[in-house]
């Protein structure tokens, strides 16, 4: 079982809600930036129908350098600029925070303030699963289907 600090688990549970915070701008940045076919059903809460759709500037990235892959249920977004990447789940704007261990561990490896969190999991995946689940016996987090859990907020 991972034993960490408390300072990091506080640290952790920042990165968290710092995830989920960047997750809802870059989502309501590619809807209002990409020529999306079904919007109106998407700005009604169908994140399911977010496409991977031409930037409405003519360039390739979104404002602020970010590329955006949507793939079924994600949308992975890249910064071209500094690295950073944040997959994302789709569905509906509750979905969006959604934290999937391999990819939380991603984005705090490509996210500068907090890539020193990365040295306390050996095994990305299952030491993330095993904090994850940890977190969720004390109600830090619950589990919402398969490995993804979402922040419960205080």
């Amino acid at each position: 079982m991972l034993k960490l600090p408390p300072e990091t688990i506080t640290e952790l549970l920042a990165a968290m809600d710092h995830f989920e915070t960047l997750a809802r701008q870059l989502i309501n940045k590619l809807i209002a930036e990409t020529d999306q076919p079904k919007k109106a059903a998407i700005v009604a809460g169908n994140y399911d129908e977010i496409q991977h759709a031409d930037v409405l500037n003519g360039q390739q990235y979104l404002s602020g350098n970010w590329a955006f892959d949507v793939h079924g249920e994600h949308c992975m977004f890249k910064n071209a600029v500094t690295g950073q990447t944040l997959e994302v789940s789709l569905g509906n704007p509750e979905s969006i925070g959604n934290l999937d261990p391999y990819f939380f561990y991603q984005f705090l490896d490509t996210t500068a303030q907090f890539n020193h969190l990365t040295g306390y999991f050996n095994r990305p995946f299952q030491d993330m699963l095993d904090f994850f689940e940890a977190l969720e016996r004390q109600n830090q987090l619950a589990s919402v289907y398969g490995v993804q859990f979402k922040r419960l907020k205080p």
